[in-house]
């Protein structure tokens, strides 16, 4: 059992997938969701169409999105007695989704059995984690 699965999302089919599967095993009493999302980083330039007013409210609207979205998903979740909730972190996604179960929540500094699930499975996150993962994979490439 698991005490605490993080699931990394970026909104995609296969992404949903992997929720989907994360649901299914924290049905296990005492098991915790966490849908993450990475909004990625850019730089703020001053010049040309894209200048750092118009950047900012591209950048704060693709936040306020995300945090709908989370919030949508984790809600379904709870409505069928999950415990679940969102996360939304700044960065760059691989690095942030290997750090985010060493540095959130109230269990990050003991051994709770932590998962990743996801669609990451060839990524440099997944097999930089710490921890056990799992994911899933486009039927493409199953």
């Amino acid at each position: 059992m698991f005490y605490r699965i993080v699931v990394p999302t970026d909104f995609s089919d296969c992404s949903q997938e992997a929720w989907e599967l994360a649901r299914r095993v924290a049905a296990a009493p005492g098991s915790e969701l966490v849908l993450t999302h990475v909004l990625t980083e850019v730089p703020l330039y001053g010049e040309g169409v894209l200048n750092i007013e118009t950047a900012r409210k591209i950048r704060e609207g693709a936040r306020k999105w995300a945090e709908s979205a989370l919030e949508d998903w984790v809600g379904k979740a709870r409505a069928e007695g999950l415990s679940a909730r969102a996360a939304l972190r700044g960065g760059v996604p691989d690095k942030e989704i290997v750090a985010w179960p060493r540095t959130s929540g109230p269990t990050s500094s003991s051994t709770a059995p932590t998962a990743v699930a996801g669609s990451i499975a060839r990524s440099s996150a997944s097999r930089r984690a710490r921890c056990s993962r799992f994911a899933s994979r486009p039927e493409s490439q199953a």
